[in-house]
């Protein structure tokens, strides 16, 4: 069941019309992930919010989620919801068409201040609600540099951060652009140019203290921003499991039909690193192990380590999805009930200090 659902959730990848880009060959440094040792922590370590189900809060997977005082926004590909934090369906901000509050497209979400922001590529706009799903504010993208076009939009120190769109072949578009606070001028960020034109609703990562995360589908490098230049972080070594060296230099299109074929092969796949986090000097992404499971890792930036983690539900009832938040101390993981995959997801959620106070390591046999 759990490997059917990865192989499905990357057909989904392939049809979003977003941004990717080219591999980069600088040397840096790699850390190893070990599938043999997993930190396993109790459903009871943590409580269950699930989410509530009615015909207009179908949630297909979640792109993005917010949590403020008691309500949680959730960003579900073109559906924009808020729910109480027991998980009752409270109702939509904005929807589809063409009016002056309403959108034809979710190209990204963020948050500010209680306030939820929503890019729409096709008007080249940003939309801002309250949590009650009034309008407060329009604000056109009206840049002139035939260099960027963004895709992607997130506030950064007193502008923007841009995820370009693809601009063809003839075009040097790179891949992430300073913008400023009015959207009317920005700069190309180098180190890294866009050469295809797909991406996913999950690419960068912004701390309080400002610090950028970006990452690629199947990439198995983290990248940041340094001195105005994307560079490479670190990149990760998903041993045995991870994509072969020739198909790592294949276009994105053909990296992920080699992991919808996985399962014909016989060869276990692991990797699929997304939704990077950093949280003081861990950094935290979710991955596919090669049992087809979702699990959560931990860099230490200190000490070049990482850590992996899985939960153990009472019955074995839920399984895990990608998407997590770490937000004021709590973890809130995506999770799935596996006997009634039509219900929208819940949310598994534990302190923190869990992870970083637990030491012992729980260890599990290796995928053969």
């Amino acid at each position: 069941m759990m490997r059917s659902i990865i192989h499905s959730v990357c057909v989904i990848f392939i049809c979003l019309f977003v941004s990717c880009t080219n591999r980069d060959k600088t040397d840096f440094k790699s850390t190893k992930v070990d599938f043999s040792e997993i930190t396993h922590i109790n459903q009871s370590d943590g409580r269950i919010v699930k989410l509530e189900t009615t015909d207009n809060s179908l949630i297909y997977d979640i792109c993005n989620l917010n949590v403020h005082q008691d309500t949680f926004v959730v960003h579900s590909r073109n559906f924009l919801y808020t729910f109480t934090s027991t998980g009752n369906f409270i109702g939509s901000i904005s929807q589809k068409g063409h009016a002056t509050n309403e959108y034809l497209q979710i190209s990204n979400v963020f948050f500010e201040n209680g306030t939820v922001g929503l890019y729409d590529f096709s008007k080249n706009t940003i939309l801002r609600f309250n949590l009650k799903g009034q309008l407060l504010s329009v604000q056109r993208c009206d840049i002139a540099e035939e260099d960027i076009k963004p895709f992607h939009i997130y506030p950064w120190n007193n502008g923007y951060i841009v995820l370009n769109s693809y601009g063809g072949e003839s075009t040097d578009r790179k891949t992430l652009c300073f913008l400023n606070k009015e959207l009317t001028s920005g700069k190309s960020i180098k180190g890294r140019s866009l050469s295809t034109g797909f991406s996913t609703y999950d690419d960068i990562s912004i701390n309080q203290k400002g610090n950028v995360l970006y990452w690629e589908m199947l990439c198995d490098t983290l990248f940041t921003i340094h001195n105005d230049l994307l560079t490479p972080l670190f990149a990760i070594d998903f041993g045995e499991h991870a994509l072969p060296d020739d198909i790592t230099r294949k276009n994105v299109y053909e990296r992920i039909d080699y992991v919808n074929k996985a399962k014909e092969r016989g060869k276990p796949f692991a990797g699929m690193a997304r939704y990077y986090q950093r949280v003081d000097h861990m950094i935290y992404f979710s991955c596919v192990s090669p049992d087809n499971e979702i699990l959560l890792c931990q860099y230490n930036e200190d000490k070049g380590t990482t850590r992996l983690f899985t939960i153990d539900f009472d019955n074995k009832q839920y399984t895990t999805a990608p998407f997590f938040l770490i937000k004021d101390h709590l973890v809130y993981w995506e999770i799935r009930d596996k006997d009634n995959l039509s219900l929208n997801p819940a949310l598994f959620i534990f302190n923190l200090d869990y992870i970083l106070s637990h030491t012992e390591h729980t260890k599990i046999k290796k995928s053969t």
